[in-house]
């Protein structure tokens, strides 16, 4: 008798290993038509999504052919090369510590007005509301000029009021024009990028060199972005009459990595106290590779295009490419 209980008890422990406590919950379960729905992040799957390896275009890597050379001295305190063709980093300084931006900050704001596909040769005015202090107003409040004259002062002259008619010409409230630019941002996988004006004033437009590296990449497709950060300078005529020449604030336009066999791609300034002086540039040379180099914090104006140079022509002194 009593082994015979015991046997019971044996297999009553046995079955509770088996089956859960909650019962009720498990019939409940059982006896549901719908699935177990489960959330889905689409911007934690969209950042899974942006660190998959670049496959194919890994055997694309530019060769190493300078091997004890680990790059120059630069002021800046945060900066990275990159091959823009297989997304390898060639060079990194500070490059996940966040840092306001600047204007670099408008490259992102032409390309969330032109996803609009505006009419750039459509008249456009400045209007007071548009002035924002910070940068050199070089287009008269009143006068009418085109679209695309405003995209050229925004991107060429690095104009804060221009680029603010740009926004208000989106037709968006300026509240839903920055959640654009946070949204075009989270799906070009920027991870730590914060965008809160449309200028770059704003010393919480933040973001880290490898984000920005990923924002040239994308934008610089733009064939209109491309073709005004190209220029040294533009020349406008306004409804009054008046011509304007804008000259742009990149200096490397006009130096010898913008004279073959280098070519600039496109690129843009950025300047806050909180920032110090910035600069990204994409660069080709003739029988390589692109190179996206991008500087956050450099000491000076001269030093972010020292900074950037430098970077630039190691780059291309220390590897090579093949199957181009």
């Amino acid at each position: 008798m009593i082994a015979r209980l015991f046997v019971q008890l044996v297999l009553a422990s046995t079955l509770f290993q088996f089956f859960p406590a909650d019962v009720g919950e498990l019939e409940r379960r059982a006896a549901s038509d719908a699935p177990e729905r489960r959330t889905f992040d689409v911007l934690s799957s969209g950042r899974t999504l942006s660190r998959l390896p670049a496959s194919a275009d890994r055997a694309l890597s530019p060769t190493k052919i300078v091997t004890a050379s680990m790059g120059v001295v630069t002021s800046a305190e945060s900066a990275i090369v990159m091959d823009r063709r297989s997304r390898e980093v060639l060079y990194e300084k500070n490059i996940q510590v966040p840092r306001a931006i600047g204007s670099i900050t408008k490259l992102m704001t032409a390309y969330v007005f032109l996803q609009g596909r505006p009419d750039v040769n459509a008249p456009a005015t400045i209007t007071a509301a548009d002035v924002r202090l910070g940068a050199a107003l070089h287009v008269s409040v009143g006068e009418t000029v085109t679209v695309k004259n405003l995209l050229e002062a925004s991107l060429v002259g690095s104009d804060n009021t221009a680029t603010m008619a740009i926004a208000r010409l989106s037709g968006l409230s300026l509240g839903d024009f920055v959640a654009r630019m946070n949204e075009e941002a989270a799906f070009m996988g920027m991870q730590e990028t914060t965008f809160a004006d449309p200028t770059g004033l704003s010393s919480d437009n933040v973001s880290v060199v490898t984000d920005l590296a990923r924002m040239f990449d994308v934008v610089l497709e733009n064939e209109t972005i491309r073709d005004i950060t190209q220029r040294s300078s533009v020349t406008m005529t306004g409804s009054s009459g008046r011509t304007y020449t804008i000259e742009s604030t990149d200096e490397l336009l006009t130096s010898f990595v913008n004279q073959a066999p280098y070519k600039i791609v496109g690129g843009k300034t950025g300047f806050l106290p909180e920032a110090g002086y910035t600069l990204g540039s994409i660069f080709s040379r003739e029988g390589e590779g692109d190179v996206i180099v991008v500087v956050l914090g450099s000491e000076s104006k001269e030093g972010r295009f020292q900074d950037v140079k430098s970077l630039a022509v190691w780059a291309y002194q220390t590897f090579t490419w093949s199957s181009l």
